[in-house]
């Protein structure tokens, strides 16, 4: 009997905001969530907020010709949805020339990053639809494959979501004072670099892994010095495919997008021997000396794969590795290592490695989307946090 809660009257089935709900209990918002769920309305207003349902499939619900619906529109005119949220920031920015934040929050794979696309999605159509249609926005393009390019090197697959985001992202959206799209400005936050060397049991690296791997062609594979899946040991899982998912042609849509955000080739190429390298670093194998502890390297193929793909000078790297000079006082002295710090040495190599590379995406995507350096009149923040 303590678990029952008062029902509401049959005049508040599926109501699109539940704040009017007379009786406002747990029950009654599973309910109406429930009901507006299976006849296809995944998003419902509570107050302020928007709950949004992740129905685990394509709706026909975000074509320009609904974008349109929304423009301009009240809230309380149109039914809910992520493009009124939208609508109405942009509008409170250009009437209170105030900046406004929308805030995509939820579990792993509850949809923020896939809402967090229809946001700049709804606002690059809106905000550049004034143009003439020579200057149709190269900005609001590059703003749109900013998405992409983050995903193949940030999002994974995990036991719960097939494109999990490993990282939180602060989107900045500037306006002039007409309401164009003037930049934009991304940070990220916390990405999950040990994903790089070690995954759960059913769940991959970073997508770039697999889609280079799979991707790449004949030349590019011999350049990368590209091996199969099971021969990287960072590759734990060996080629965990992901259902109604192409990795190739998705290596193909990563370099577009690549181009059109206007990264140079030699850039690109830079970048995937920075994934290969990492690849490589987990195949370099250690072995304690007989009678001492330290580490030494029977075999230095990976090595010296790692180098050429670098740049760098192989037997300065084995030493880096094997005996680091460390400071003394005032004099530096050369340290040998034992196998485990060795082993230790080149896992935190992989993962710093692989950070910075991200973070200098990031950055690169930054300079190509804010080439004014003209901070907007007032801008629209989206947080998708991980």
């Amino acid at each position: 009997k303590d678990d029952i809660q008062k029902m509401n009257p049959p005049k508040f089935s599926k109501v699109e905001d539940m704040a009017e709900l007379t009786c406002l209990n747990e029950a009654s918002v599973l309910h109406n969530l429930k009901e507006r769920y299976y006849s296809g309305l995944i998003y419902t207003y509570s107050g302020l907020f928007c709950v949004v349902i992740n129905p685990y499939k394509n709706l026909p619900i975000y074509s320009e010709e609904i974008v349109e619906m929304y423009k301009g529109k009240k809230r309380h005119e149109m039914p809910p949805h992520i493009y009124a949220i939208t609508d109405t920031a942009y509008r409170s920015m250009m009437q209170d020339r105030e900046d406004q934040s929308i805030l995509c929050t939820g579990e792993s794979g509850a949809g923020k990053t896939e809402n967090t696309k229809k946001v700049i999605q709804y606002l690059a159509h809106v905000a550049s639809s004034h143009k003439t249609k020579k200057d149709q926005g190269e900005l609001e393009k590059q703003l749109l494959q900013a998405n992409p390019i983050l995903e193949a090197f940030g999002n994974a697959k995990t036991v719960k979501n097939d494109n999990s985001s490993r990282f939180g992202k602060f989107i900045r959206i500037n306006f002039d004072v007409n309401g164009y799209i003037v930049g934009a400005n991304i940070e990220t936050y916390l990405l999950e670099k040990s994903r790089a060397i070690r995954q759960a049991k059913d769940e991959r690296a970073f997508h770039i892994f697999y889609y280079l791997l799979t991707g790449a062609g004949d030349k590019l594979r011999t350049d990368l010095l590209l091996e199969n899946y099971n021969n990287y040991r960072f590759l734990s899982n060996g080629n965990v495919t992901i259902p109604g998912q192409q990795d190739k042609d998705l290596f193909t849509e990563t370099m577009e997008a690549m181009r059109i955000m206007g990264i140079p080739e030699d850039e690109q190429i830079g970048m995937l021997k920075v994934v290969a390298s990492v690849l490589q670093l987990g195949n370099m194998n250690f072995k304690k000396e007989r009678h001492t502890d330290q580490a030494s390297m029977p075999d230095n193929t990976a090595a010296q794969k790692v180098c050429h793909l670098m740049g760098m000078n192989v037997t300065d790297f084995t030493r880096a590795i094997l005996s680091p000079r460390i400071k003394v006082g005032r004099d530096y002295v050369q340290k040998a290592q034992t196998q485990e710090q060795a082993e230790f040495a080149v896992e935190a190599l992989a993962k710093a490695t692989y950070e910075r590379m991200f973070r200098w995406l990031v950055m690169r995507i930054n300079k190509a989307l804010d080439k004014t350096k003209r901070q907007g009149a007032s801008f629209i923040g989206i947080l998708d946090i991980a």
